[in-house]
């Protein structure tokens, strides 16, 4: 009888042998592109020209829409937008198309100008209405001198930059004639320094404020390289 011996191969070795085999068997041999003809370059070109009028005409749409929502949000306003129909009214589609995106666009962003110069506005004539109100209060009475009060401690609770705060400050105590107690930093003293209350919260002066600082309170070098600094400026402008 003969005894025939069997030959276990691990897993690992099968896996490493089987990929090697693959690595030296041939990659098949890429097929030739056949040049297109005349007539499939013409339906490739149709179907482009296709989806090019179908996306051109979606965004038509939009523009549209944007234009009636800006009709409607200016007209609410008070204000006039300018009309379209001469727009629509030209025949070539993409000539109609430019013209209608630039107009429409060009109205978004001045709407858009407008409404942020219109929020400017309101808040410089809410802020002078309160200046005006803290101008005729009477400390001396108990409504005014709590009125004063909720309004440092509102500020408190929403002014939040060190140099915000002090201008706000400055203002309030402009308008009062008395020194407001609004510390320049949430959690802060009253009486606290700008130097102090910007280290604090790790902020510290530009080189800018530091000459402003130091020319205010008369530093003669400050003065003598604000000086010079002014007279190179001249200097370089000169032909």
């Amino acid at each position: 009888m003969v005894v025939v011996g069997f030959h276990h191969t691990p897993a690992s070795e099968h896996w490493a042998t089987t990929m090697a085999d693959q690595r030296k068997r041939p990659s098949p041999a890429k097929a030739s592109r056949k040049p297109r003809t005349d007539a499939q370059k013409r339906r490739r070109k149709d179907l482009w020209l296709a989806r090019q009028a179908d996306r051109q005409a979606s965004a038509e749409t939009r523009y549209l829409a944007r234009y009636d929502e800006l009709k409607l949000e200016m007209a609410r306003h008070g204000q006039v937008i300018g009309s379209l129909a001469d727009a629509l009214a030209i025949e070539d589609p993409d000539h109609r198309f430019e013209v209608m995106k630039a107009r429409v666009e060009r109205w978004d962003a001045q709407w858009s100008i407008a409404l942020r110069k219109r929020d400017t506005r309101g808040k410089i004539a809410l802020g002078g209405a309160l200046l005006a109100e803290l101008a005729s209060l009477d400390l001396s009475a108990s409504t005014d001198r709590d009125f004063h009060r909720r309004l440092v401690d509102l500020l408190d609770r929403h002014v939040l930059r060190v140099r915000d705060r002090l201008l706000v400050r400055d203002l309030l105590t402009g308008a009062t004639t008395v020194e407001t107690p609004l510390p320049l930093r949430p959690g802060g003293q009253p009486g606290e320094e700008l130097a102090e209350a910007l280290a604090a919260v790790g902020e510290r002066f530009s080189s800018f404020e530091q000459e402003a600082l130091a020319i205010f309170v008369g530093d003669p070098q400050a003065e003598h390289e604000a000086v010079a600094f002014a007279l190179v400026a001249e200097l370089a402008e000169e032909p």
